[in-house]
């Protein structure tokens, strides 16, 4: 990861992944779908990893959930329920910035 997105808060690096993620699961980005999800997994992932130590706030571990969901989708090629997870996410991951 480059040191230009560690300093970061966590809240805007896996902002920064969901919103990526979801752009590169559009059907129109999509060449190969299972190489596109296992892509967007892989990078979700590594997102997830670094994004966990803000535990206090309730709507960045709701945002986390959702994002992991999305993960679990996204293993399995469900493209669909992984953009709507990510969605939510997106969602959570606005809450988090207000209440941050």
């Amino acid at each position: 990861m480059s040191s230009a997105v560690s300093t970061q808060t966590p809240t805007a690096v896996l902002e920064l992944a969901v919103e990526r993620v979801l752009a590169a699961v559009r059907p129109a980005a999509l060449g190969d779908p299972v190489v596109g999800a296992r892509r967007a997994e892989e990078s979700l992932r590594d997102a997830l990893q670094n994004a966990r130590s803000d535990v206090d706030n309730l709507a960045l571990l709701q945002a986390l959930a959702c994002a992991e969901a999305a993960c679990e989708h996204l293993r399995y090629c469900e493209i669909q329920e992984a953009r709507t997870l990510l969605t939510a996410a997106r969602g959570q991951l606005a809450l988090a910035h207000e209440r941050a």
